[in-house]
């Protein structure tokens, strides 16, 4: 039988100095946590053997050390010393773990049992000692937390849970489940930072089971999808478990709005992960969002991720990983080895290609070597282009050697690959120099030879089209070789014997399409001007325009382009054919349609609107056209149209351009155009480029601001009641008044010259659109007035604003504030505020201060005047009947005196404008209008009905029950 141990009084009473000593030191230094956790432990432990059956030292612990606690629990996120206690209580979870491991270590081995031994029982794990009991205790006491009204106080407990769950023992099972349900409401919390703690330690206590779609993994996959905090949704993709379940949502946070995310997707995330467990689908994409990304840091990531991580698990072999992708087929693969080029420039350096290699190429290897001599030309790298690039002969009879296996292979899925290692090569050929007449000229007869293949595809035609032009000596040269090329193409097509209608039909069709691609390509590589002499025009007679009249669709499409590209070379053809175009847009469909407005925005932009309307009539029928396209139903077409006219703008193409920006910027916050994300990615690119270019064109984006927000009210607000994603007024608001900015403009003038920028001279333009806003709450909807009111704030005005502007800023807001156009508190708390920055800048400490007789003589302030007149006409004609009334009762009053009428004659002007009341100056208060009487007098009625039914509710309510709902 044990002998109980006697309780030690020394070691009870010194708990009440001893763990508030170990909790300051912790929280004075950032190391040495470890340290006093072990205190803490030793400590436990000493109370534990005070009384071994009782628990009365156990308790007397526990109960000092949450005591201590709760005296961070509510302290504000992010303070150090908090945060230093938050990590002495998770090390002391972790250190109590480890020792009761080791005291079953030592256990085991006393006892002799075999450590190793997988069919041991498990209940020799959980093993009841006073640090499992405490933590226990801890945690259960924690979750009371969770519910909480004090959002610090949750903040702490999840965090602390959160540091603490991974060095948890076992704990029973009722407290596993109470804590994963916790955890899972706590993930759903108001606050971001507590989303975020909760997130980790549910993270945390995923099971091999629930890892592959249990509940808690459900929930966390839509944390990370749906949360609209980037810290929390960062959380979840470092924490979740990587298994085949979850890697398809891990590999979505590519394209996660947040650049920090995409970042740690790459740095974090994908390291740890063979990349030969993804798909080739799956590489791509992954790989494209990452050298494809806008922010330069994510790029970096996702190279280095390539370079530190995937070459190492393909054993540093390049051709290995080249493998692993779709080169052929894949539209980023270049990308995503020239960047790997650009951050490793020893991987192409190191690099040998032996003669052996270039006879047996496959699609990874000529893949390499074109990405390889790219680099070295891209950084002018003479010496290394001319190592590895071969000599024009031998180019020659690769290019012949591979062409004869294409032309003699009759396994479908195999062309392909030889049709790339073809188009590789042709594209080391387009960097060659061709020193040797003899190379010269064997190419250029090769190069002829095979745009007579039929089945030559597209991308090799262009690739043949740009050595021919480097092999020739002008552009006339290029021009007389690619004229004999078509022809040749025309006349060598293959005559197809006894055959059906349909097949020479097609037969023909493909010979015109050949020819059409080829005469693109060659008008792409011309600069001079056409002349009707010129040999282009042969063609443009006898291909281009029998193209643009046939009754197949796939002709006209190519007829379109080329007459497009000439009509860019000649401007008479242009205003001769632009009529053409226009017909395409209205009445084509398909490809015809979107061709034909390419065609008709790149002609507009060659030339300008003012020259080519003449055509088509009035230069508005010509923007009017443009404008329907906005309003198509493909988004490709609505597209094009945007860039199109963004374009026009840019370059000062379109006579009256205000109109059409105003478009642009409500086409831009529509919630219609919110999935076309060609058209927003331009928009937003093109809006900052245009305002901050000229300050012609910022006085132009400023002179469009309030019209675009009035009529962006009322779309974003039908948006926000469809529950739609968007902008909202406030940032729609903020942008364009930001892009109106004249000081931001001159800020991105000072960083290109040395010599500063006034910016007084242009704040009159600035500050207009302050007056704008306010002439237009008068006749606006109430939730219109609201976001222009709002609006007024963000306009960043100051000492250089025109002392006029003010003037007129500050009667209009105190006319505002007289007529109660704002029956919300928001609006009336912002009209406030903008008064007084107003009294600020005017230099006056009140509205008391503020001479009106004065303002009223100078000229710039009468249409301010006459604007405030007009409205109380309007007031006037509304109010007819009350006028009459209060006429027939001054009628009854007593004459002026004589002396009266001077003194009323010198005030007709302000009282005529009926400013407000609020001006001292203003000697007769202004009487009230019958509808403003009328409400004023329902709001007291509704006032009293509410009083009588609160006196009524008194009487009938009953104390006692006020108690017993309280207990």
């Amino acid at each position: 039988m044990p002998v109980k141990k006697n309780i030690s009084p020394d070691v009870i009473a010194s708990l009440r100095s001893v763990v508030p000593g170990i909790f300051d030191a912790a929280q004075r230094s950032g190391t040495g946590h470890r340290k006093h956790a072990v205190a803490l432990y030793n400590l436990q432990t000493q109370c534990h053997d005070a009384d071994s059956e009782g628990l009365t030292g156990e308790d007397a612990f526990n109960k000092e050390f949450i005591r201590n606690l709760n005296k961070i629990l509510g302290i504000k996120k992010r303070e150090a010393s908090a945060e230093k206690v938050v990590k002495l209580v998770a090390t002391f979870v972790q250190v109590s773990y480890e020792k009761d491991v080791q005291m079953l270590a030592q256990s085991k081995a006393r006892t002799g049992a075999d450590a190793d031994d997988v069919f041991e029982d498990d209940e020799d794990l959980d093993v009841d000692t006073a640090s499992s009991r405490f933590v226990e205790l801890l945690i259960k006491y924690l979750l009371q937390g969770f519910q909480a009204k004090e959002k610090l106080t949750r903040l702490r407990c999840c965090q602390i849970v959160a540091m603490s769950v991974t060095s948890l023992g076992e704990i029973d099972e009722e407290l596993y489940f109470d804590l994963v349900k916790r955890l899972s409401e706590r993930i759903r919390d108001k606050e971001a930072g507590i989303r975020v703690h909760a997130a980790i330690a549910l993270s945390k206590l995923q099971s091999g089971e629930d890892s592959d779609g249990g509940e808690v993994t459900e929930a966390l996959l839509g944390l990370m999808q749906d949360d609209p905090s980037a810290e929390v949704r960062r959380a979840v993709l470092l924490n979740i478990a990587k298994s085949p379940g979850t890697l398809p949502y891990v590999l979505e946070r590519a394209r996660d709005v947040d650049a920090t995310n995409r970042k740690c997707l790459f740095l974090k995330v994908m390291p740890p992960i063979d990349y030969r467990l993804l798909s080739i689908e799956d590489r791509e994409r992954l790989l494209a969002a990452g050298v494809n990304d806008r922010d330069a840091n994510v790029k970096r990531a996702c190279v280095r991720m390539i370079g530190e991580s995937w070459l190492t698990f393909a054993n540093q072999n390049l051709l290995e990983l080249t493998s692993s992708l779709d080169v052929v087929d894949s539209p980023a693969a270049a990308r995503v080895m020239q960047a790997l080029f650009a951050a490793y420039p020893e991987i192409p350096e190191n690099l040998q290609f032996d003669s052996e290699l270039w006879e047996a190429l496959t699609p990874e290897m000529s893949f390499i070597i074109r990405s390889t001599l790219e680099f070295f030309s891209e950084r002018k790298d003479a010496d290394n282009v001319d190592k590895h690039l071969p000599e024009a002969m031998r180019l020659a009879r690769l290019l012949e050697t591979f062409g004869a296996k294409l032309e003699g292979e009759q396994d479908d899925e195999l062309r392909p690959d030889l049709e790339f290692v073809i188009h590789q090569l042709l594209l080391v050929a387009k960097m060659s120099d061709f020193p040797d007449e003899l190379g010269r000229r064997e190419m250029l007869t090769l190069m002829r030879k095979m745009v007579l293949v039929p089945e030559i595809p597209e991308n090799n035609i262009e690739a043949i089209a740009d050595i021919i032009r480097k092999l020739s000596i002008n552009e006339q040269d290029f021009i007389r070789i690619m004229v004999e090329v078509v022809s040749d193409v025309r006349e060598l097509a293959p005559t197809v014997t006894n055959a059906s209608p349909d097949d020479v039909r097609l037969e023909a069709l493909l010979v015109g399409i050949k020819s059409l691609i080829i005469i693109k390509y060659i008008l792409q590589r011309c600069f001079d001007p056409l002349s009707e002499g010129s040999s282009m025009y042969g063609l443009l007679t006898e291909c281009v325009v029998p193209a643009v009249q046939s009754s197949e669709t796939v002709l006209q499409e190519y007829g379109i382009e080329c007459l497009a590209l000439c009509c860019l070379l000649d401007k008479s053809l242009a205003v001769d054919n632009i009529i053409l175009f226009a017909q395409a847009v209205k009445q084509g469909s398909g490809e015809l349609h979107a061709k034909g407005l390419a065609a008709l925005l790149d002609i507009a932009f060659m030339y300008g609107i003012a020259d080519l309307a003449p055509s088509l009539g009035e230069p508005s029928d010509f923007v009017s056209l443009l404008y329907s396209e906005l309003e198509s139903e493909d988004e490709r077409i609505q597209a094009t149209a945007g860039e199109g006219i963004a374009k026009l703008l840019y370059a000062h193409r379109i006579p009256d351009p205000s109109d059409v920006l105003e478009e642009l910027l409500v086409l831009y916050y529509h919630p219609d155009t919110s999935g076309n994300d060609a058209l927003r990615q331009c928009l937003t690119y093109f809006f900052p480029a245009f305002s901050y270019m000229a300050h012609d064109n910022q006085a132009v984006m400023q002179q469009v601001a309030v019209r675009a927000v009035c009529r962006l009210a009322g779309v974003l607000k039908q948006q926000n009641s469809d529950a739609q994603s968007g902008a909202t007024h406030g940032q729609a608001a903020q942008q364009i008044v930001t892009w109106s900015d004249p000081r931001i403009l001159d800020a991105i003038a000072a960083m290109s010259s040395s010599s500063s920028v006034r910016t007084s001279v242009r704040m009159g333009t600035y500050s207009q659109i302050a007056v704008d806003a306010l002439k237009r709450i008068f006749s606006e909807s109430p939730p219109t007035r609201k976001v222009l009111v709002q609006m007024l704030n963000k306009l960043a005005l100051d000492e250089n604003t025109p002392h006029t502007h003010l003037q007129q800023m500050f009667v209009l807001v105190r006319t505002l504030a007289q007529q109660g156009l704002f029956s919300d508190m928001i609006s009336r708390n912002a009209l406030a505020k903008f008064e007084v920055l107003l009294l600020k800048l005017l230099e006056v400490e009140s509205a008391d201060d503020v001479n009106l007789e004065s303002w009223l003589e100078e000229p710039e302030m009468v249409p301010i005047f006459e604007f405030i007149s007009s409205l109380d006409e309007d007031d006037d004609a509304t109010s007819s009947a009350s006028d009459d009334d209060e006429e027939a009762e001054h009628s009854q009053s007593p004459p002026e005196s004589d002396q009266e009428a001077p003194e009323r004659s010198s005030r007709n002007v302000l009282t005529g404008l009926n400013v407000i009341s609020a001006i001292p100056i203003a000697a007769k208060t202004r009487t009230r209008s019958p509808l403003k009487r009328g409400r004023e007098q329902h709001i007291e009625e509704l006032n009293r009905e509410i009083d009588e039914l609160l006196d009524t509710d008194e009487d009938d309510d009953d104390p006692e029950n006020y108690l017993s709902a309280e207990d």
